[in-house]
């Protein structure tokens, strides 16, 4: 091993120990929380945290290997959805907002599009070979999954912000909720979802089978930050 090798794969590991430490300082309150209260802590790949309580899972292995007992034959509950009638949400139909605050939110939500036609129009500009050039980095940059993974994260986001618009999953002044951060998961997409004044996690409970149709997933979980009210995780799978 040369001098070179040796000082990229200490830069490569110190850089890790940098990561790691990073991220348990971020997490040390909510693991301290769920230490003390006895649960479990499972770090997934992306080093987000996922807590359980063991009792649940005794609670279940309980009600699995009881007796079945005989209840009595009742009518079966109403079901939430009715054809044609749509779910019975008692939101209020909600204006979309107007002004500079909501034409500098549009541009924040399309700065990915706008920056990359600003790049392909200024490259274009060039002549005919750069835009060729152009053209073969974006079919070669299809092909790689960390680009593809991205392009999936950013379809996602829009068909998730496009149906807050089309729904009453905005605050009563037309805001749309921020998406802090997207990060690719296995089968999907999670997101970190800020929520205004005004908006509350059953808010987005209650709109969960649009949001399965808008981003074409299969299954849609959402989870409450242990700490912060107003952070959401909302975890889409497409399997």
């Amino acid at each position: 091993m040369n001098d070179a090798t040796r000082g990229a794969g200490d830069r490569k590991g110190g850089w890790q120990r940098l990561t790691i430490a990073v991220n348990r300082w971020l997490w040390r309150r909510s693991n301290d929380f769920a230490r003390e209260h006895g649960w479990e802590i499972d770090r997934s790949a992306g080093g987000g945290r996922r807590y359980r309580d063991p009792r649940f899972e005794q609670r279940k292995k309980e009600i699995l290997e009881s007796p079945p007992q005989d209840e009595p034959i009742s009518e079966p509950p109403p079901r939430k959805f009715s054809p044609g009638d749509g779910f019975p949400r008692k939101h209020p139909k909600i204006p979309r907002a107007h002004g500079p605050i909501a034409t500098a939110g549009l541009l924040w939500r399309w700065r990915s599009e706008i920056t990359l036609a600003g790049v392909i129009t200024l490259i274009a500009w060039q002549g005919p070979v750069a835009a060729l050039l152009l053209a073969g980095a974006v079919l070669a940059g299809g092909a790689i999954p960390a680009v593809r993974r991205a392009a999936g994260r950013l379809v996602t986001r829009h068909r998730f912000q496009g149906l807050c618009l089309r729904t009453s999953m905005r605050t009563p002044e037309g805001r749309l909720p921020l998406i802090v951060h997207t990060q690719s998961i296995p089968d999907g997409t999670a997101m970190l979802v800020w929520c205004r004044s005004g908006m509350s996690p059953e808010l987005f409970e209650d709109y969960i089978p649009e949001i399965k149709v808008a981003c074409f997933v299969k299954e849609v979980t959402l989870h409450r930050h242990p700490r912060w009210a107003h952070l959401l995780t909302i975890e889409l799978r497409r399997a």
